[in-house]
């Protein structure tokens, strides 16, 4: 459904269809796409992309044009592409390396608390990096990050990144997001509820918008082939206490 497919919806089953009306619902749709896509890695709003790096580079700016993204019209190429928000995943390969390590996004003070010195450009801290920080953009709006430590040769980064929101701005616009069409109109009616000071309504149209979007993640979860993994759960009743001094003479005492 277009833009003006989904505030005619709204507003026709409301009985309010006046011209005020309807541009006021196309802000809401707009507004809770928006809240949707930046709510999960949907597989249409990541991109991928590769960079080169030198050795001691400290800081890369990273390339905002993706080579792998979602095509949602056959018009649409890199230069027109969605630009990307920030990295999720990184991947280092060292130049004439067939294979790479995949870097552990964190924070400074992770970094602070295991090695105060890693992120030193000096001989003895450069390696293969281990991990990134993510750090603020450059004036153009491009993706900056920090590898730790810093490369002691040059090499290649791959990089799996949260593409921007490309919003609805014209009535003849869709959603790319597969299955959000029921979301925006039940959160839209509860918008459009809600402006009219029909709060009980409004929250019952805003618990179906929820819930429609658990089936879009139930959809890109069980309707596409995926990889699928068996992951043990870990029994927390026992500890340490348990195999050591008393605990451990109790154990054997109840077993006896």
């Amino acid at each position: 459904m277009t833009l003006s497919d989904l505030a005619s919806f709204v507003t026709a089953k409301l009985n309010d269809t006046d011209t005020s009306s309807v541009s006021t619902c196309k802000d809401f749709i707009k507004r809770r796409y928006e809240l949707i896509w930046n709510s999960a890695l949907w597989l249409e709003s990541v991109g991928a992309l590769s960079h080169a790096v030198a050795a001691q580079d400290t800081t890369i700016t990273l390339s905002d044009d993706p080579e792998v993204f979602y095509y949602p019209t056959s018009s649409i190429v890199a230069s027109t592409a969605a630009r990307m928000d920030f990295p999720v995943a990184v991947r280092f390969v060292v130049t004439g390396m067939q294979d790479g390590s995949e870097l552990v996004g964190s924070d400074w003070w992770t970094f602070f608390q295991l090695d105060p010195n890693a992120w030193e450009n000096d001989a003895n801290h450069r390696a293969t990096p281990r991990g990134f920080v993510n750090i603020p953009k450059d004036s153009a709006g491009r993706c900056r990050i920090k590898l730790v430590p810093t490369p002691d040769q040059a090499g290649t980064l791959y990089v799996l990144g949260k593409m921007k929101l490309t919003n609805l701005s014209s009535d003849t616009d869709s959603p790319t997001l597969r299955g959000v069409d029921n979301a925006l109109l039940a959160y839209a009616e509860g918008d459009m509820l809600e402006r009219s000071r029909q709060f009980a309504k409004a929250q019952l149209k805003y618990a179906e918008g929820a819930e429609h979007v658990r089936v879009m993640r139930d959809m890109e979860r069980g309707q596409q082939q995926a990889y699928s993994s068996i992951v043990p759960m870990v029994d927390c009743e026992w500890s340490v206490a348990d195999w050591s001094g008393a605990g451990a003479a109790q154990w054997s005492k109840s077993r006896v």
